[in-house]
């Protein structure tokens, strides 16, 4: 993979005679700009592995640019190298405060800017694995592997913030709780592999009838439960009827035969400043109780 070195030079001279010298890195691009302000634009739009920096610009500092590119969410952990001719320590310890990873003085030693710009080059390689390692984990601890979607835990944790929002806010949450109905017989007479594929379909069903705004979340089994953002009582019920409508509608095959699928859903939504994450869920609970006793296929609120 070719990692890019963003070399910023108000002096094109200067900044080609660094491109030359990184080059000799292999397989690096070397990107120069002789203004800092576009320098800053490309660098948020795609972040460098590495950037040379010069301290003396005349539209923008060194210090100045490094202030703004640490700034973005985007670029503030990208190692910079501030190259610069001064022999003042302060500028050393202007250019360190500021957010530079390393210093070079001009002229620049070819060996020595080698040397530091690899070093860095690994660094970052090193920090971009860790990420999306830790990016990896916290996917595999908060959601479904069957589904795809957030975990019990996950999403009652996202449960519980939302319900703390709507409460401090005054702004209305819904929560929904779907069972797939006789789900077990399902799993006895067409096989665990078929229970699958109806959780994944029941899963995909509602990703679609919701809005991004919506968390889904896998309880466990064959229960499903939704957080309503920002939605009463009464326009989560449209939605969970148009939810059962699209359930009824999906074909799940079973060799040459279509398994037809139902659900049943009880609804609830945060009532007093005194609610509780718990208080909500029962009142969902009990009123999916009521569907399911009232022959199910059906969505009945508390």
């Amino acid at each position: 993979m070719t990692r890019r070195i963003a070399i910023i030079d108000d002096v094109l001279p200067n900044a080609l005679l660094l491109k030359g010298y990184v080059k000799r890195l292999g397989d690096v691009e070397g990107l120069t700009f002789t203004d800092p302000r576009e320098a800053l634009l490309r660098c948020n739009e795609t972040a460098p592995d590495l950037v040379l920096l010069d301290y003396h610009m005349p539209l923008m500092s060194g210090a100045e640019f490094l202030e703004a590119f640490r700034k973005s969410e985007r670029c503030k952990d990208v190692p910079v190298i501030m190259v610069t001719g001064e022999e003042k320590k302060d500028v050393l310890y202007d250019s360190l405060f500021t957010g530079a990873n390393d210093f070079l003085r001009k002229p620049v030693d070819s060996i020595e800017l080698m040397a530091r710009a690899r070093n860095l080059l690994e660094l970052r390689a090193r920090q971009l694995e860790l990420a999306k390692a830790n990016e990896q984990l916290y996917y595999l601890a908060t959601t479904d592997s069957l589904t795809g979607l957030k975990n019990r835990r996950h999403f009652l944790e996202c449960l519980a913030v939302e319900i703390e929002r709507s409460k401090r806010y005054s702004i209305p949450c819904s929560v929904a709780i779907i069972d797939a109905d006789r789900f077990k017989v399902i799993n006895d007479n067409y096989g665990h592999d078929v229970g699958d594929q109806v959780l994944r379909e029941l899963s995909k069903i509602l990703l679609n009838e919701l809005r991004s705004v919506d968390v889904v979340g896998r309880l466990g089994g064959e229960e499903f439960a939704v957080q309503f953002t920002e939605t009463s009582k009464h326009n989560a019920l449209e939605v969970c009827e148009r939810i059962l409508s699209r359930i009824r509608l999906a074909k799940v095959l079973a060799g040459l035969q279509e398994v037809r699928i139902t659900a049943s859903i009880g609804l609830s939504e945060v009532r007093t400043p005194r609610d509780s994450l718990d208080a909500v869920l029962k009142r969902a609970d009990e009123a999916l109780f009521r569907a399911k006793r009232s022959g199910r296929d059906r969505c009945e609120a508390a």
